[in-house]
């Protein structure tokens, strides 16, 4: 992963990081480190990321696609139509959990340059980066396009986003690295210890007014976070369940003033989706399954009701 002639690329380039989980993060910034690059600089979603590129022209951006409250879509989006040409025309590689066909078509047309689908060995990542630093397509400038030329290469080693999504997805993780080997070991700790943090912020709820805005937040955010990392380390039931947490808490954390109807029952709700949280950890449960899908299902009428209630209805 060091060898001389990759870190001569990245040696004295910048690159900015955006995702809004600390942890995903953190093991991406490792590899960039490793990688060669000069400067990593970090962003949590697309707004704050958007204000680093107005102060600083980076080589290549590495975004991840859900994050809130600007996604990385949102972001190539406005990043492709920015005033300065130099800021507009900066690769994107666009790291990502969401492995769907309208998404890598979605990604492509609003102007990414490299689409990866999370978890990707760090020699699939550096191969992308090299390729958008030193083999870069050209940029076109239109009224219906901003953003590097879509058209496939004749080549038989072209790498770009006209690759079949089956290509694209079948050469992910032929060889898994260490860094991303360790991360998967160590992430029922990671898993463990949110679960912890929920479970503190539940308590909170239950000592003080249930509709107190703070540990709400804090709940959703958490959620969020392991919706969309957990299927990077082999967790999709966590991911499922977190997913539910997060639609159960989001209409509150978004309109505060729903938070004072259905009180108990929003906190209730909330601790079953933790609990369930803490079996499928406690029982080495990674995939779906039948039982899964039950467990799923329940919740998501759960957050039903609870919607339906805060709505006024029965």
């Amino acid at each position: 992963m060091n060898d001389p002639a990759s870190r001569q690329t990245f040696a004295g380039r910048s690159a900015l990081l955006i995702d809004d989980s600390a942890y995903m993060r953190r093991l991406v910034r490792s590899l960039l480190r490793q990688f060669g690059f000069e400067v990593v600089d970090e962003a949590s979603d697309g707004s704050q990321a958007l204000r680093l590129v107005a102060d600083r022209i980076y080589d290549v951006v590495v975004c991840d696609w859900m994050m809130e409250p600007v996604d990385g879509y949102a972001f190539v989006r406005s990043l492709r139509q920015h005033d300065i040409a130099t800021v507009r025309s900066v690769p994107v590689v666009m790291l990502t959990a969401v492995a769907r066909h309208d998404k890598v078509a979605a990604a492509r047309d609003v102007g990414v340059t490299e689409y990866l689908v999370k978890p990707v060995s760090a020699g699939k990542l550096k191969a992308r980066l090299v390729a958008a630093l030193t083999r870069p397509r050209p940029f076109v400038v239109s009224d219906s396009y901003i953003g590097p030329d879509r058209r496939r290469r004749a080549d038989a080693g072209y790498q770009g986003m006209r690759r079949r999504f089956s290509d694209a997805l079948q050469d992910q993780d032929v060889e898994p690295d260490a860094e991303w080997i360790n991360a998967a070991k160590n992430y029922p700790s990671v898993l463990r210890g949110e679960i912890g943090r929920l479970r503190a912020a539940l308590v909170d709820l239950r000592g003080e007014p249930a509709a107190a805005l703070e540990p709400w937040r804090l709940v959703h955010r958490i959620a969020h976070d392991l919706k969309g990392q957990a299927p990077t380390f082999g967790h999709v039931a966590a991911a499922e369940i977190a997913g539910s947490l997060e639609r159960l808490v989001r209409p509150g954390v978004q309109a505060p003033e729903t938070l004072e109807r259905c009180v108990a029952r929003r906190l209730r709700a909330a601790e079953t989706h933790v609990e369930a949280l803490a079996l499928v950890l406690d029982q080495g449960i990674t995939g779906r399954s039948s039982e899964t899908d039950a467990l799923a299902e329940r919740l998501n009428r759960a957050v039903e009701r609870v919607h339906r209630e805060s709505l006024g209805g029965g």
